[in-house]
C-alpha cells in the first residue's frame, strides 16, 4: 500500500507540474492529495499495529473517513453557495486518526 501512494504522489506531482495551465491540473491535484490521506492512513495502521490493533480496520478508518467527510464538506459548502475544496477537512480528520492511535494505550496481551 505504501508503493502505491508513494506512486500516486508522484503522478500527482507531476501532473500538477505539467498541465500547469489546464484545467486537468485538478485532476492531479485531486490524485496527490489522495495519495498524502492513502500515506496517513498507512502510518495509522502502522501505530495501531504496534499497538497490538489491527492493521487493515484503523487503515480503512483512516483513509475511508477523511475522504467521505472532505467530500461531504464540499457538498454542504457548494449548496450554500460556496466554493472550496475539502482538503483541509479530510487532512484534519486523518491527522485525528493518527493522534487518536497515538495516545490510546498498548493492548495488553491476554
Amino acid at each position: 500500500m505504501l508503493l502505491l501512494f508513494l506512486s500516486l504522489l508522484v503522478i500527482g506531482i507531476a501532473g500538477y507540474v505539467l498541465f500547469a495551465d489546464l484545467w486537468i491540473r485538478y485532476v492531479f491535484a485531486h490524485i496527490g492529495g489522495l495519495a498524502v490521506i492513502g500515506l496517513i492512513a498507512c502510518w495509522a495502521g502502522a501505530i495501531a499495529k504496534k499497538k497490538g490493533r489491527g492493521y487493515w480496520g484503523v487503515f480503512f478508518l483512516g483513509l475511508v473517513t477523511p475522504m467521505m467527510l472532505g467530500i461531504s464538506s464540499v457538498g454542504v459548502v457548494h449548496t450554500l453557495g460556496g466554493r472550496g475544496c475539502g482538503g483541509i477537512v479530510s487532512l484534519s480528520v486523518a491527522i485525528a486518526v493518527i493522534l487518536y492511535y497515538s495516545l490510546v494505550k498498548k493492548r495488553g496481551i491476554a
